[in-house]
């Protein structure tokens, strides 16, 4: 009888300290796994809505018949200057 009670007591004891007793919940459900998720899902929709902007102005320019000059300018060989 007495060892029922302690491992009663016992039992109580560590599903109290345990926190909440049962199946744990997969963390896409609560907490960070979705906060990321949510983060990507702003980033993607940032990401589209940039892309569009950027379309329409280049669009508007190339209509409008202003060039923008490219990224890369290709500049002519180097060479030596002075020596022996």
């Amino acid at each position: 009888m007495m060892r029922r009670a302690w491992a009663g007591l016992l039992l109580i004891g560590v599903l109290a300290g345990c926190g909440r007793p049962g199946f744990p919940s997969p963390p896409d459900d609560y907490g960070i796994g979705l906060r990321m998720q949510q983060e990507r899902q702003k980033e993607e929709q940032a990401r589209k809505e940039q892309e569009a902007r950027e379309t329409a102005a280049a669009k508007q320019k190339a209509e409008e018949g202003i060039v923008t000059p490219p990224d890369e300018v290709t500049l002519p060989d180097m060479r030596p200057v002075g020596g022996r």
